[in-house]
Formats: structure tokens, C-alpha cells, sequence
């Protein structure tokens, strides 16, 4: 199980407001509770569906071209965690075991036991995402997603060292390994719903190689065992969106457009990549006896993604050459 940040720092969250997007007349812009004074250049739209007008990845063939299906580790070849039951595959277009089913409006992660598989280790495989773009500080990293539900699944969002470069070429990986949990929501006994989440950062080599890890504010509450927040309600029955402010050496987690914490932490490689998994059995947590409610509900597995985008906020040169642009299309 994650071990989470020695919390240094805890203030009183601002109040819930009307969430609103950023007004961006170039394209989409993150969904934000206070968005005033904030503006941002849009890097990567990945708006999944096979009708819909505005779509940017329709089909397969188009996620080919954006993602990849196995972790970085091992080459780029890693299809599994021994902390989860599931391996990974992907199937061409309109194959029946496919685990990346594309709908009028959305990308659909599948979990399924295939012949001969079952409850336990090893026997279920799902869909999951590892975006070829390489992230890195300064980014605004968001996902509009309904979450897997059900007992036993581990829905997860994550930033990881590495960058594999179009040759097949993967970055050197660093002892001082860094690590950026967007989310995670860890569905044991007593865990039907998906609303317990969880946001980590991991001091992989020590903590002051990450520059000592602390949260400058924070809304979670500490369990024990780890740091969680009850968002107040199931997000597998409805799309919510995640995001990562990845300030550098200061990422700010938000939920639906509100900060949910802000940590200190620093990251120590050139780049990293994201995964989104549709990570289904939690080993850990079968060994402790905290699955035994866990059925085989295929449906409820699904991961479903509306869409995947990245920004960067505008530097203030940008701003000034977009305001005189303004000025100069109001003269004319």
C-alpha cells in the first residue's frame, strides 16, 4: 500500500462555488471552481468517440497513435503489478475480447475474465492507457471520466519517470525514481462505491532527493495507513473530472474544478509519462482477507473516458502578445 507525505501544513478548504470553464476562444479549457486570471494554451486533446463532432481520437487506429498498452518498465513490454490481479492486452478494432471499446461519445477501459481465468491473481485482464506525449512541470493535466465501481477494482491516474521517444528509445530510469499518483481509489471490503480517493506522491529513494515532501494544504484526512478523502459521492455512477496543476516542485490536485491539496514535492527527471488503468483485484489486499466481497460484475468494471487533455498555463510575454493582437483586431 502507498505510504503518504508527512503533512507539515493543513488549512480550511475554500468553499464549494459553481464550477465554470476558463473562457479560451482557441479550444477547450480546463474546468476550474476560480478560474479568474488563469489562462492557458491547450498541448494534447484526446476527445474519444466514434460520432461526435468534436472527436480527436474516433477509432483504434487513432489511439495507436497516441497511447500505448503496456507499462514502461521492462522496455515498454510490462503488461502487469504484482500488487494487482490483471494483466493488460490490447485486441484490434471490433474484436470481442477488446478492451478499448469506443462508443458515440466516449473510450471504454474493459475489464474481463477470459477463458480459464477467474477471481485471483492473474485471471482477469483489462484495458489501460500510457500516453506517448511526454508530461512536466508547468503542465495542467485533465481527465472528464465515470470510474469503475464494485468491490475489488483500483482505478488509477498516474504521472511515471520514463519517456519513450518515437525510435523506441526509453529514457535512462532514475534510482531516484519520482512518482505522481493523479488518483487512486482503492475499492476493498466495505468499498462498493468509488469515492475514497486517494492522491499520492512518492519519495522512491528518499526524501530529500525529492526535496523533503510536505503538503502545503490538504483536504484529505489521515486514516493511518494512508491519506484518503470521502469526495461525497460514487463516481462510478457519473462523470467527474481530475486534474493535476503539476506547479513545479508544487502540484495541486482538484476534483470537478476545486483544489483538493497542494503538496511539496520535487520531481527529479527530465520528464514523465501518464497512465490511466483500469486496474481490477488488489493483491495486497486479498492477503489481509479484504476481498472477499468481490463478485465478478464485468459491467461495473468499466473505466469510461471522456476525454484527456493537456494545457499550459500562458506565460505573462504570451498574454501581453495576445492582448495586443485584441487591441489590434478591435482597431480594425
Amino acid at each position: 500500500m502507498p505510504t503518504p507525505v508527512e503533512t507539515k501544513q493543513t488549512v480550511v478548504p475554500p468553499p464549494t462555488e459553481n464550477k465554470q470553464k476558463v473562457v479560451s476562444p482557441s479550444g477547450p479549457a480546463p474546468v476550474l471552481v476560480k478560474p479568474e486570471g488563469q489562462e492557458f494554451v491547450l498541448l494534447k486533446n484526446w476527445t474519444f468517440g466514434n460520432k461526435r463532432p468534436d472527436a480527436t481520437i474516433r477509432n483504434k487506429t487513432d489511439l495507436d497513435r497516441e497511447f500505448r498498452y503496456r507499462y514502461i518498465w521492462n522496455n515498454g513490454t510490462l503488461d502487469r503489478f504484482d500488487t494487482s490481479w490483471d494483466y493488460h492486452r490490447d485486441y484490434p478494432e471490433g474484436d470481442p475480447k477488446s478492451l478499448h471499446v469506443f462508443d458515440e461519445k466516449s473510450l471504454t477501459l474493459k475489464g474481463r475474465i477470459p477463458p480459464n481465468g477467474g477471481l485471483r491473481k492473474g485471471g482477469i485482464e483489462s484495458g489501460m492507457l500510457r500516453a506517448k506525449f511526454p508530461m512536466e512541470p508547468g503542465m495542467y493535466i485533465e481527465m472528464r471520466a465515470k470510474l469503475p465501481g464494485g468491490v475489488g477494482v483500483w482505478p488509477n491516474y498516474w504521472l511515471e519517470q520514463g519517456i519513450e521517444h518515437p525510435d523506441g528509445k526509453i529514457t535512462t530510469q532514475s534510482k531516484v525514481m519520482s512518482e505522481i499518483d493523479i488518483f487512486e481509489f482503492f475499492n476493498w471490503n466495505g468499498r462498493q462505491e468509488t469515492r475514497i480517493i486517494v492522491c499520492n506522491t512518492h519519495p522512491w529513494g528518499g526524501k530529500e532527493a525529492h526535496g523533503n515532501p510536505h503538503d502545503i494544504f490538504t483536504t484529505l484526512k489521515d486514516v493511518g495507513y494512508e491519506r484518503n478523502l470521502d469526495l461525497g459521492f460514487d463516481c462510478s455512477k457519473d462523470f467527474h473530472v481530475f486534474a493535476l496543476d503539476w506547479v513545479k516542485d508544487n502540484p495541486i490536485w482538484l476534483v470537478d474544478g476545486k483544489p483538493l491539496k497542494q503538496t511539496h514535492y520535487v520531481w527529479t527527471e527530465p520528464g514523465a509519462h501518464l497512465v490511466v488503468s483500469d486496474s481490477i483485484g488488489i493483491e495486497f489486499a486479498a492477503k489481509k482477507g479484504d476481498l472477499t466481497q468481490m463478485v465478478s460484475d464485468e459491467k461495473k468494471w468499466d473505466f469510461v473516458i471522456d476525454y484527456i487533455r493537456v494545457w499550459k498555463h500562458k506565460a505573462n510575454d504570451e498574454k501581453e502578445k495576445t492582448n495586443i493582437k485584441e487591441e489590434k483586431q478591435k482597431e480594425n
